[in-house]
């Protein structure tokens, strides 16, 4: 676990409106990225399934990410290293063993794969992965109506932190941001900014998006930073987008509306040394 000694951060989100073309998909990735460490991010956060959004061979897709050479992981890898920037990648599908976590690799015959976030460091290396541990079966009063992530996708096993130059980072992935007990583990590994990756439905979204957000962050006086799909992506998929960061306080400090786009947002660790010294209320814990 690494020692939490940074002074302040700088913050890429890139909001995307991903569709069935991967080729497209990863230009406007790129692009934001770019855009992003031009503009002095030091770490780039993609949204949920930015290069994969909902249909297409999920199985297949996942099978050639099983390892490091896979192209996606490889594409990944060299946009950390050639813009010189730490990147969360939003999430691909996997089916290979997870070392961080001990999940083990998933056979053809189980027909299901990982909803898998990598993260690099800024020359290229991957330094952490976190499987979404939330599958989102909704009935949604949307024009899509129902939501079975479990056909698709196996959950992952645990939470998981990253260590970087800024101490240990949470991820979570979308659905995740509903169950507090989950970002309460993160506190407990030291993280004072956890990064969730997202595709929150257009409902779902407008309603509770910023919501959860600001009570994650309020519960565990960290920083909250959101990364969103955010757009029409077919007749029947439309996501929230209004990708944001929150402070230790709840207070909203950037955020986006709909459409493809990226935020720049620079995070000051004494902000939370201060929340958490006026309100100590993680000290204040009777239950565990």
């Amino acid at each position: 676990m690494t020692q939490n000694n940074w002074q302040h951060l700088t913050l890429g989100l890139v909001q995307m409106v991903s569709a069935k073309s991967l080729d497209d998909n990863l230009i406007s990735a790129e692009r934001q990225i770019k855009a992003c460490a031009e503009a002095g991010a030091e770490l780039v956060v993609l949204p949920e399934m930015f290069a994969i959004f909902g249909g297409g061979d999920q199985l297949a897709a996942g099978q050639a990410e099983a390892d490091e050479h896979g192209p996606l992981r490889t594409f990944l890898s060299s946009m950390a290293s050639c813009y010189g920037v730490y990147l969360v990648a939003g999430s691909i599908p996997c089916t290979g063993a997870n070392p961080y976590t001990g999940a083990p690799a998933l056979d053809e015959m189980q027909a299901r794969v990982y909803a898998a976030c990598f993260v690099y460091d800024d020359q290229g290396l991957e330094v952490g992965r976190y499987d979404k541990v939330h599958l989102f079966d909704a009935q949604v009063n949307d024009a899509q109506g129902q939501y079975r992530e479990s056909d698709t996708f196996a959950p992952g096993v645990v939470p998981q932190c990253f260590p970087s130059p800024w101490g240990n980072i949470g991820v979570a992935i979308c659905y995740d941001l509903r169950f507090p007990e989950y970002f309460r583990q993160l506190a407990d590994m030291g993280c004072e900014l956890v990064l969730v990756p997202a595709a929150f439905t257009f409902t779902t979204g407008e309603a509770h998006w910023e919501l959860l957000l600001k009570a994650r962050a309020v519960e565990n006086q960290c920083y909250l930073a959101g990364a969103a799909q955010g757009g029409d992506h077919s007749q029947r998929r439309s996501t929230w987008g209004h990708s944001c960061v929150i402070d230790p306080w709840g207070k909203a400090l950037a955020s986006l509306k709909r459409g493809e786009g990226h935020l720049i947002c620079t995070v000051e660790r004494q902000r939370l040394l201060d929340v958490r010294q006026a309100l100590p209320a993680l000290n204040n814990r009777r239950l565990r």
